[in-house]
C-alpha cells in the first residue's frame, strides 16, 4: 500500500480526495495568499481589516513601522468615514459591518494600480490575456 501511495505521490496524481483518505495535507507545498491575513483580521473584527486595507502599503518593514504618512492617511476623511462606518455596522450585529469591510478590501497588487517595479508581479494585457512576471 506504501509503494502505491508513494508513486501516486511522486507523479502528482496525489489529489485531495486522496490526502483526506489516506492522510496526507501537510505534505508538498502549502502556499497562503499574500491578503490571507487581512481577510482572517477582517473575519475576527471588520474596522481593523478596514484599517489595515487602508495603510497596508504604506507600513515599514522595521519598526517603528508606522510614520507620520500613515497617521496623515488614516486621519484622510474618506479613509475615516471608512473606519467609522465599519465600526458604526460592525456595532450592528457584526454582518453589516464584515460585507461591508470585505466589500471594500483591495485584494489586487498595489490597490489596482500598475504594479510596475514590484518584483514578483504579474501583469496581463487585457486583450491578449498575456500575462508576464515582472
Amino acid at each position: 500500500m506504501t509503494d502505491f501511495l508513494e508513486n501516486r505521490i511522486y507523479s502528482d496524481s496525489y489529489d485531495l480526495f486522496d490526502k483526506c483518505l489516506y492522510g496526507g495535507l501537510g505534505h508538498g507545498v502549502i502556499v497562503f495568499p499574500t491578503h490571507i491575513f487581512k481577510i482572517i483580521f477582517t473575519v475576527i473584527f471588520p474596522p481593523i481589516g478596514a484599517l489595515l486595507n487602508t495603510i497596508e502599503h504604506l507600513l515599514l518593514n522595521t519598526f517603528p513601522y508606522i510614520t507620520w504618512d500613515v497617521i496623515i492617511t488614516i486621519l484622510n476623511p474618506v479613509n475615516l468615514n471608512k473606519l467609522i462606518y465599519s465600526y458604526i455596522l460592525t456595532s450592528l450585529f457584526y454582518i453589516p459591518g464584515l460585507i461591508y469591510t470585505l466589500s471594500h478590501h483591495s485584494i489586487g497588487s498595489n490597490n489596482g494600480k500598475t504594479p510596475s517595479g514590484i518584483k514578483g508581479s504579474i501583469i496581463c494585457n487585457p486583450e491578449t490575456g498575456q500575462c508576464v512576471d515582472s
